[in-house]
C-alpha cells in the first residue's frame, strides 16, 4: 500500500503572537463546533484512502493544544475510523507551554499522539514578552518535564532567531538550556516579518532586528553548536538526534502524498494539488463539501512537479539525488541546471556530491536567492 502523511489544522489560539501569518482565530466559543466539523470532513474522505497506510500525522495550528483530551481523541478517532493507520505511525501536535498540564497530556498519549512540538522560542522571559508569547520560560520547563513523566519520548522545541534585540549570546543561552534538557528535535527558525502582522506594519521593529551580517554569524554559530551536541542538521532550519528526524515534514519535503482537513489546510493526493479557504464561518457550514471550501484545486504538470521538487529538495541537507530526479521526471537535470548552478558551485554555496547536489550551509542562508536564480519559473513550469 501507498504511504499517506494527513495534516490536521486547528486555527485557535488564546492570543495571536505579534510575528504570526498563520491562519488562527482567538474564538475560543466555536472551538465544540469546529471539532465536530472537522470529524465530519475527516470522514467525507474514507472512502479516498483505501489504497493507502497513513503511516503521519501532524495536528498544527493555531495552538493544538487548547483542545481538550477527549476533543483531540475524537478528532484522531475519526482518523482511525477513516484510514487504515500504521501502528507505528508518527502522530506530532503542536503545542504551547501555557496550555498544557498533566491531565491533558495523559489524555493526548491515551489518544495516540507520540510526539510533541513545544513552542519555546526563546529561553530569555523578555524576549518572549516582546514577541507576545502567552507563557515564560519556566512555564515551557514545566510542560517539558511532565511531558517527560507522561512518557514523551519524542519531543521538538521551537527556537528562533533574528528576533528584535536579540544577540548572539542570547541566543547561545538559549540553546545552551534547550539542549541541556535533551529533546530530540530542535527546529530552528530565523524571524521572518510579514507584512500583515503588528510586527511588519512596526518600522521600530524592522530597525531592531539584527543586521543581516549578525543573523548569518547566528545562524551558523548555533549551527555548529547543534551539531557539536550530537543534533545533526537534515534541513534548513531542522535539526535532530539520530534517527529523530520529522517523519511526517519529511513528506512535503520529498514531495510525497498527504491529505490536509481544516481551513488554510493544504494536500497534494492522487496528482491533484488543493487547498481549502481561510474561513471557518464556511467550513463549520459546510465541512463535507470540498467544492464550496476550495481555495485551490488542480493537476500541476510534470515540469511544475519538477520545479517543486528541486526547490523543496534543496531544503534538505542530503539535497538533489539528480538520478531519482531524472527517473521521475525524464528529464536530465544537469543539462537543465548544471550552466545555471555554476556560479554557486564556484562560490561553494552549492556542493556536488555522489549522487547529486547540495547546498552548502551557506548556501542555505541564501538559498530563496539562489532558487531563484537557477529556477526560471516562467520557463520550467511550461
Amino acid at each position: 500500500m501507498d504511504k499517506l502523511g494527513i495534516y490536521i489544522h486547528i486555527p485557535f489560539c488564546v492570543r495571536k503572537c505579534a510575528y504570526c501569518d498563520f491562519y488562527s482565530i482567538e474564538d475560543m466559543d466555536r472551538r465544540t463546533a469546529y471539532v465536530e466539523a472537522l470529524v465530519s470532513q475527516i470522514r467525507s474522505f474514507r472512502s479516498m484512502g483505501t489504497r493507502h497506510v497513513v503511516d503521519s500525522v501532524y495536528i498544527g495550528g493555531g495552538t493544538p493544544s487548547v483542545l481538550s483530551g477527549e476533543e483531540m481523541g475524537r478528532i484522531l478517532a475519526a482518523v482511525r475510523s477513516s484510514f487504515s493507520v500504521s501502528r507505528e505511525a508518527e502522530i506530532t501536535a503542536e503545542a504551547n507551554p501555557g496550555t498544557l498540564d498533566t491531565s491533558k497530556l495523559s489524555a493526548y498519549r491515551e489518544a495516540g499522539i507520540n510526539r510533541l512540538s513545544i513552542g519555546l522560542q526563546s529561553a530569555d522571559n523578555g524576549e518572549l514578552k516582546m514577541l507576545s508569547r502567552i507563557h515564560t520560560r519556566e512555564d515551557f520547563e514545566s510542560s517539558f518535564l511532565l511531558a517527560r513523566l507522561e512518557g514523551f519520548e519524542n519531543i521538538n522545541v521551537d527556537v528562533m532567531y533574528a528576533l528584535p534585540g536579540q544577540s548572539e549570546d542570547t541566543l547561545a543561552a538559549t540553546l545552551d538550556y534547550v539542549m541541556a534538557l535533551e529533546p530530540e528535535h530542535i527546529s530552528f527558525y530565523g524571524l521572518k516579518l510579514e507584512p500583515d502582522t503588528p510586527f511588519g506594519r512596526d518600522p521600530g521593529i524592522a530597525a531592531d532586528v539584527p543586521s543581516e551580517d549578525v543573523q548569518y554569524e547566528m545562524y551558523l554559530s548555533a549551527a555548529k553548536k547543534m551539531e557539536d551536541a550530537g543534533f545533526m542538521q537534515y534541513e534548513i532550519s531542522n535539526f535532530a538526534k539520530l534517527g529523530m528526524e520529522c517523519r511526517h515534514n519529511l513528506k512535503y519535503w520529498s514531495c510525497e502524498e498527504y491529505l490536509g482537513f481544516g481551513p488554510g489546510a493544504y494536500s497534494f493526493f492522487g496528482g491533484r494539488m488543493f487547498s481549502y479557504a481561510k474561513d471557518i464561518t464556511r467550513f463549520i457550514a459546510m465541512p463535507e463539501d470540498s467544492v464550496a471550501l476550495f481555495e485551490e484545486n488542480y493537476i500541476p504538470t510534470d515540469k511544475e512537479l519538477a520545479v517543486q521538487y528541486v526547490m523543496l529538495g534543496f531544503r534538505l541537507k542530503r539535497g538533489i539525488d539528480t538520478a531519482e530526479y531524472e527517473a521521475r521526471f525524464d528529464d536530465d537535470f544537469d543539462m537543465r541546471y548544471q550552466e545555471k548552478m555554476k556560479p554557486f558551485l564556484l562560490k561553494k554555496y552549492i556542493l556536488k556530491t555522489k549522487s547529486g547536489y547540495r547546498l552548502s550551509k551557506r548556501g542555505m542562508l541564501i538559498s530563496n536567492y539562489i532558487l531563484s536564480e537557477i529556477l526560471d519559473f516562467k520557463e520550467d513550469a511550461e
